[in-house]
């Protein structure tokens, strides 16, 4: 019972020896930064002198805001969904209707998402609904300013004010952070919770010895459920409860300590009940997208390794001579550095490049702080010198973030001259079948024509007791589609030009000319500006389609394939996804009129 018992020191006291060092290294009685690690150690001050004290902050917070929703949502990003947002937003429609209206979740989110499909997806859902997909990203921006928030109150209980006012400033800056920033995934949410369970854990162990471990252990299980790979920083907002406890008194760390075992037992805890009551359906999800994922986009560690030294290099290099100021509190360092890089070196361990740059930015929760120390510091100098100094650093880190962040906000093919003729082929052939080659954003796009059930992708299908392409060529031969549109690259890839295994072979099936199916006509690919293929789009040879309808196809039927085409970039396949081993395909024979829903597996 003695870790919820309330703490019994007077208001104002302090419980550290004289003269202990602080987070930042530093002797109290003659830190000239009053950087003090509890507010007991500071001289108590006029009530008008801290209001002074606290607008400046508000006004600085407010700026470093106002810039990191200018840096988001500035134009030049792409205006269409890529994939995984229209699946996700279009998800979190279907979960909403199934808690109103009982409607049947064909789809099965649970088994293949990477989060929670009761969580992100249904408040980004509310945001297309009021503001279409800007206000569904800006769902994303609101938990990116929180995560911003947490940042600063960070620095500052560590390092002090001006620290965490510099750790906001720069973590605002990362191009990662951007993209998170404007990106309607569930990776923004996992970051809110998990700089919120890192600043309330330094803010609790100073104030009250850890005694809202309870509340932490919440945050912790809140950023698992939002994306399950949140799970790995909860060792590590341990681990900063126990180092920030060790310039404590004995009593007062193991104190802390046994607070922290509880934090832990109780977010396993409450995360296994929510998974018993309501989530057992998510265990496939958990299974194949984090604990026994099987790598989708492989690369070399070299490789890796080399694009997070592009994308958050500088700000780890600064977190590093950060880390060098506070020898004291090696351990609260050490603990930083190591959140910094534990899900990077994670994913360059099996060699995965899916998401890592979105992923790079659960780092920096961890990562600024030092920084925003460092530079804070380089202020307490001669400044003449130092002031241009750290404005130069805060200028290379902004174009630093501003260029990779567009890089991956424009790493898609929009497909907003898709949507039109898509649309009057499909009122062709109402209420028949739609095979699409990764279909999440037309699906999105068209879902007050469609229905889900109409829907079938080229990651996994099963029809008449087959899978795999023997399920779509017997689907195919038997005329079950009303419209197929399929996209070819002009680099060969892993899958001859095709996003997809299937969708080459169908491609390829299709181009034999054998099959009751024609090539009505294409739609260009273009990447910022430049080809990268082509999507092409067939109907049944019975269906008759008035000229009007085929208004934006060219009649081309030549492959997508140019030797000068450009290849994607490093950052660009990075953001691309490719599907993982689908769930178990259910084995009901479909009929042609409605197919057997089919899973749409994507990048994490």
């Amino acid at each position: 019972m003695s870790i919820l018992v309330p703490d019994r020191t007077a208001p104002g006291s302090s419980t550290r020896p004289p003269g202990a060092a602080g987070f930042d290294g530093r002797s109290h009685s003659t830190d000239p930064a009053g950087l003090a690690p509890t507010r007991g150690d500071r001289p108590a001050q006029p009530v008008g002198v801290r209001r002074r004290g606290v607008w400046p902050t508000i006004v600085a917070m407010s700026v470093i805001c106002v810039a990191q929703v200018l840096l988001a949502v500035r134009p030049g990003s792409t205006g269409t969904p890529f994939e995984d947002e229209g699946l996700y937003i279009y998800i979190g429609h279907r979960m909403i209707a199934h808690a109103l209206h009982g409607a049947f979740l064909s789809e099965y989110p649970g088994a293949y998402f990477s989060g929670a499909p009761g969580f992100y997806p249904v408040l980004a859902a509310v945001g297309d609904h009021l503001g279409g997909l800007q206000g569904a990203r800006s769902v994303s921006l609101l938990f990116a300013l929180g995560a911003t928030v947490c940042v600063f109150g960070f620095g500052r209980e560590l390092y002090g004010r001006r620290a965490g006012l510099l750790a906001a400033a720069v973590f605002v800056l990362c191009g990662s952070v951007i993209y998170q920033s404007d990106f309607a995934t569930f990776d923004s949410t996992t970051l809110f919770f998990i700089a919120a369970a890192g600043w309330l854990t330094v803010f609790s162990v100073r104030h009250d010895r850890f005694l809202w471990s309870p509340v932490v252990g919440v945050l912790l299980v809140a950023a698992f459920y939002a994306k399950y790979a949140g799970a790995a920083y909860t060792p590590v907002v341990a681990a900063l409860a126990v180092a920030a406890a060790y310039q404590r008194t004995r009593v007062e760390r193991l104190l802390i300590i046994r607070r922290t075992v509880f934090m832990v037992v109780a977010a396993v805890t409450l995360g296994y009940f929510i998974f018993a009551l309501w989530g057992r359906s998510l265990a496939h999800g958990i299974a194949v997208t984090t604990t026994s994922r099987v790598v989708e986009n492989p690369a070399t560690p070299a490789s890796l390794i080399h694009q997070v030294l592009l994308w958050v290099g500088p700000w780890l290099a600064l977190a590093v001579l950060g880390a060098v100021l506070t020898p004291r509190t090696w351990m609260v360092s050490a603990v930083l550095l190591g959140g910094a890089v534990i899900g990077p070196l994670e994913q360059i361990r099996i060699g995965e490049s899916t998401s890592l740059a979105k992923h790079v930015a659960f780092g920096m929760v961890f990562a600024c702080p030092l920084a925003g120390l460092l530079l804070a510091r380089l202020l307490d100098h001669v400044r003449v010198l130092t002031v241009p100094l750290v404005a130069a650093i805060t200028v290379g880190l902004g174009l630093s973030g501003v260029h990779y962040s567009h890089e991956f906000l424009t790493g898609w093919v929009p497909d907003n001259q898709l949507i039109a003729p898509l649309s009057r082929l499909i009122a062709a052939t109402p209420g028949k079948p739609i095979l699409g080659e990764q279909p999440s954003p037309e699906r999105y796009a068209l879902r007050g024509q469609t229905t889900p059930l109409q829907w079938d992708d080229t990651y996994a299908f099963s029809y008449d007791h087959k899978t795999g392409f023997p399920a779509y060529k017997e689907a195919i031969d038997q005329t079950s589609f009303g419209v197929i549109y399929l996209a070819k690259q002009p680099y060969p890839g892993h899958y001859g030009g095709s996003p997809t295994v299937n969708g080459g072979a169908v491609y390829t099936y299709l181009r034999t000319g054998r099959t009751p199916y024609r090539l009505v006509g294409t739609v260009d690919r273009v990447l910022r500006g430049t080809a990268v293929g082509k999507w092409y789009l067939y109907l049944p040879k019975v269906v008759h389609l008035p000229a009007a309808a085929t208004a934006g196809l060219s009649r081309t039927d030549r492959p997508a394939s140019s030797p000068t085409s450009p290849a994607p970039s490093a950052a660009t396949s990075a953001v691309s996804k490719r599907p993982s081993p689908p769930r178990p395909l259910l084995t009901a024979q479909a009929s042609l009129s409605q197919p057997q829903p089919t899973t749409t597996t994507v990048g994490r």
